[in-house]
């Protein structure tokens, strides 16, 4: 079942929703619904699927999260839900409208995501470390008619307020007194448990979710009632399947991609409880794992190196693990080591994006993982690598484009000229370069745009990175082109790196990390300029900001050019 005949770009939908906002049918790309648990029927609401199905086949009081001394079961939730879907009902929030959340990783997140589900609206979900402007060009963006923030985090918002002209509606948790925000907790106390679910479509929004970017203007993908239920049902079926005393943990935050599976799919849709958490620092997350016997793991792979090297001075029981995947960027093999020797469990590589809205390429639980791989595709999901220029699928073992098609697929919010190049024959395309071996498994090469082209060649800065990370002083590093200091190229590979502890930086380091490339890598990768930082520019989910080492904002200490 594919493209118009699986999704009918809202036909007959109860949203009502601004002009243009939708990418037209002829750049709609194809859905396809292959295998059994994905077969929606049209009308679908992803918030009765989530509640009132689990709670209608009897699992009213199993824990669906863990959140310090709390214990929330599906029963609670839909209490919760249901009452602020009556609150926003109330206040003229209606089908289609855009709602924006400033909340961190807590149960009220998830409640305000269902609740709006649940009435036909769409949530933004947002990190609490954006700015007012960043907030202002979501709000501006999806028009958003109201916002909840934990009252912690509205001072930014407060800034914003004189450049959010559609916003009818403040809503804070937590005390606010002397404004004009309602407060969520007597919002929730004054209206009713009892709320029926509105009559949405399978292919209408539940979120508008935004891009990290880390590559440009962050996009607002459209994610749809049956997105939020094709993630796990192809996911945790085929390649991670849950068991009944497993428990989830992670840094994604709820409002990542990752996050939206691990955080709200997952365990909403197979009872399987998670650690929702505000602190997430690799100490913290440590004693969760201990605390609560956490038995997955998701986090980007900056996260998991940091992760590692506490466990010695943390001293956790992490002997719960049981399964570890990362996704968000490239896992090199040193990280990957690292881990496995730390915590006792290999990490499965992952590929996804908000785009796909979760993981569309793993290693199933059972496989033995190889190693630089991020696997191969989730059931569910056609992946085939093409060339960037004449589209047709490239030999195995060569370098090209990924695209793909599935259940999910790319929908961008209000970016026609955006869309027109992300979808081709119905095909979702991702601007990353992979390959394919024989076997069907995926190896990333980089970005298309972030490729360094030096002496004729085309360099991933993934390759030079995993290298460097081979080097018992080096904590991070991050590759990207710059001019050559000796004229004699357009650009060279520079390395912007980060030291371990108690490491200082000098220009003989620099040299002896060049040597030690030149040994372990390609000599014509090797980073003939080298500088050091005290952090790498990430965004709120972890993730390199090559643009900003691209333009020279790396903080370097040192640097050695040869």
């Amino acid at each position: 079942m594919t493209g118009a005949a699986a999704h009918s770009a809202l036909g007959n939908s109860i949203q009502s929703l601004p002009a243009g906002c939708l990418p037209p049918a002829e750049h709609l790309p194809d859905l396809v619904f292959a295998l059994p648990e994905l077969q929606y029927p049209p009308a679908l609401n992803a918030a009765r699927e989530l509640l009132d199905r689990p709670i209608a086949l009897g699992r009213g009081d199993r824990a669906v999260y863990l959140f310090g001394e709390h214990r929330v079961t599906y029963r609670d939730l839909a209490r919760d839900v249901n009452r602020l879907g009556n609150a926003l009902r109330a206040l003229g929030v209606r089908p289609g409208d855009r709602v924006l959340l400033r909340i961190p990783d807590r149960p009220e997140q998830v409640v305000c995501m269902l609740a709006l589900a649940r009435i036909g609206a769409i949530a933004v979900p947002t990190y609490t470390l954006l700015r007012a402007a960043d907030i202002a060009y979501r709000a501006r963006d999806t028009e958003a008619r109201a916002v909840i923030v934990d009252a912690r985090f509205a001072g930014e918002v407060d800034q914003a307020r004189g450049d959010l002209p559609h916003v009818r509606h403040y809503v804070a948790l937590g005390a606010r007194s002397g404004d004009d925000y309602l407060s969520y907790d007597a919002l929730l106390a004054a209206h009713s448990a009892e709320l029926a679910p509105a009559p949405t479509r399978r292919d209408d929004l539940a979120l508008v979710l935004y891009t990290s970017g880390s590559t440009g203007e962050p996009k607002g993908c459209c994610i749809s009632h049956s997105d939020l239920l094709a993630i796990a049902d192809g996911f945790c079926t085929y390649q991670l399947p849950l068991q009944t005393d497993d428990v989830i943990a992670g840094q994604p935050p709820v409002a990542f991609s990752m996050g939206i599976g691990f955080f709200l799919s997952y365990p909403l849709r197979f009872g399987v409880p998670a650690v929702l958490m505000e602190d997430k620092k690799p100490p913290a997350m440590l004693q969760a794992i201990e605390r609560y016997r956490v038995t997955i793991l998701g986090a980007v792979p900056t996260y998991y190196n940091m992760l590692a090297l506490a466990v010695d001075e943390c001293r956790s029981d992490t002997s719960s693990l049981r399964d570890l995947r990362s996704a968000g960027e490239t896992l090199s093999a040193a990280v990957a080591a690292r881990v496995r020797d730390r915590l006792g469990v290999a990490v499965r590589d992952s590929m996804g994006s908000t785009e796909s809205l979760h993981i569309i390429c793993s290693t199933r639980y059972e496989d033995p993982v190889r190693e630089g791989s991020c696997g191969r595709p989730i059931p569910g999901f056609e992946v085939v690598v093409r060339d960037p220029e004449s589209f047709a699928e490239v030999p195995r073992g060569e370098t090209g484009l990924l695209t793909f098609r599935g259940p999910t697929g790319i929908r961008y919010w209000r970016k026609p000229a955006v869309q027109a190049n992300a979808v081709r024959n119905g095909w979702s395309i991702l601007q990353d370069a992979v390959r394919m071996d024989e076997d069907g498994y995926l190896f990333y090469v980089g970005r298309q745009d972030d490729m360094i082209v030096t002496a004729g060649y085309n360099i991933a800065p993934a390759e030079v990175e995993a290298v460097l990370m081979r080097h018992p002083a080096v904590l991070e590093s991050a590759c990207v082109p710059a001019p050559d200091p000796a004229g004699a190229r357009t650009q060279v590979v520079k390395a912007v790196v980060v030291l371990r502890a108690g490491i200082s930086a000098s220009p003989a380091l620099a040299c002896e990390l060049q040597a030690f490339f030149k040994r372990h890598g390609a000599p014509h990768m090797y980073p003939r300029v080298v500088e050091f930082a005290e952090t790498l520019p990430k965004t709120a989910t972890g993730k390199i900001r090559r643009a900003a080492l691209r333009s020279g904002r790396s903080t370097a200490a040192e640097a050695s050019r040869a």
